[in-house]
């Protein structure tokens, strides 16, 4: 019985010991000494004191193993992919519903029926289709990992319904200009980044930036692309000039005050903003529901308006493609169509035959 260190290991230290009823060798294996001396001090008080607990630990380990169900892969799942605080709390958000419908259920005698099943009931619920949709593509994720580690065999899985994501309306230039001018200046500083540079609002992009990411001589924001596209790890923004003495003027202030992160609150870099948005709109006198990343649906909504193509808007927004854009500016892109319709020239000269006379009313009769 005794206490070693295998370095380069997750779980280094290593308490092991002879089982005083098999002889066989048995190890358990910690992250820390501390944890490994306690271990070892429990083991000889065991051998000591209560031998037969060896042997209850014997014959659990000689029962036969239960059929694995979805539950129990879940959580192997998990370990595995070690999602963060907040990665699992939606994730286990996701799975609700499935755990209880079939968690308890063999994971081999899952079919397309019992997903069936539980697509037609989530869609019954008083749920966004967007959000139902998310939350069974978790479920087809879980169920596809299942299959390759060989828990069961691959299922198909039934077609995920369309988002039918909500039609919003973003801030208008005055409703931007209302809510600068009444705001607390970290919140004037997410509006210039979300309306004007498109940087996605949250931990994700926009609190992340520093003035590391800031070139004032080239007039770039370099922002650090969020997960959903790993093959665009960051982008290149444009600076318009009119903003240049803008962030001269914040770069000083942060300067002064030993600041990093450019959306900061009395120099400390900001976590949640909801309480200073939402006074920032009331301050405004604007009743109606805006979202914080709506700013950033006003800058795609603005330059799509404006004329500029498709995959240009995608590409600063830092969309892997323009299909979520499609989705999202239709109404905004109809309106640029027409306008471009009617920017065609007059004909003046049709064909008769393209023009044939109206019959009379007497005729018709």
């Amino acid at each position: 019985m005794a206490i070693r260190e295998r370095k380069g290991r997750a779980s280094p230290w290593q308490c092991y010991w002879n089982n005083p009823l098999t002889g066989k060798r048995e190890s358990a294996n910690f992250a820390t000494r501390q944890e490994a001396e306690k271990h070892d001090s429990l083991i000889k008080h065991r051998i000591r004191f209560d031998r037969e607990s060896f042997r209850k630990e014997a014959e659990e380990k000689e029962k036969p193993e239960q059929a694995a169900t979805l539950e129990s892969c879940y959580l192997a799942y998990l370990r595995e992919k070690q999602f963060t605080k907040k990665g699992l709390g939606w994730q286990m958000d996701a799975m609700r519903y499935p755990l209880k419908k079939i968690g308890a259920l063999p994971i081999s005698e899952i079919t397309r029926q019992h997903l069936e099943q539980i697509k037609a009931e989530m869609l019954a619920m008083p749920v966004k289709p967007a959000s139902t949709r998310g939350r069974l593509s978790v479920l087809r994720t879980v169920l596809r990992w299942c299959a390759a580690q060989g828990f069961m065999k691959a299922v198909e899985f039934p077609k995920l319904p369309p988002a039918q994501y909500e039609r919003f309306i973003p801030p208008t230039p005055e409703e931007l200009a209302d809510i600068m001018a009444v705001a607390a200046p970290h919140i004037v500083r997410l509006v210039v980044l979300g309306a004007q540079c498109g940087v996605r609002v949250g931990p994700s992009e926009m609190f992340r930036l520093t003035w590391d990411d800031v070139d004032l001589v080239q007039r770039i924001l370099r922002v650090h692309g969020a997960k959903k596209n790993p093959n665009a790890p960051w982008r290149e923004v444009p600076i318009r000039e009119g903003l240049l003495p803008l962030f001269r003027q914040w770069k000083l202030e942060d300067e002064a005050g030993n600041a990093t992160y450019l959306v900061n609150y009395k120099g400390k870099p900001v976590q949640k903003i909801k309480t200073a948005w939402l006074a920032a709109l009331r301050r405004a006198g604007i009743s109606r529901r805006i979202r914080p990343y709506d700013l950033r649906h006003a800058f795609a909504t603005e330059l799509i308006a404006g004329g500029v193509d498709i995959g240009t808007v995608a590409k600063l927004m830092g969309h892997s493609s323009p299909t979520m854009l499609l989705h999202h500016y239709q109404y905004v892109m109809d309106a640029q169509k027409r306008a471009a319709v009617e920017a065609l020239p007059e004909l003046h000269y049709v064909p008769k035959v393209m023009c044939p006379k109206s019959k009379a009313l007497t005729d018709e009769q």
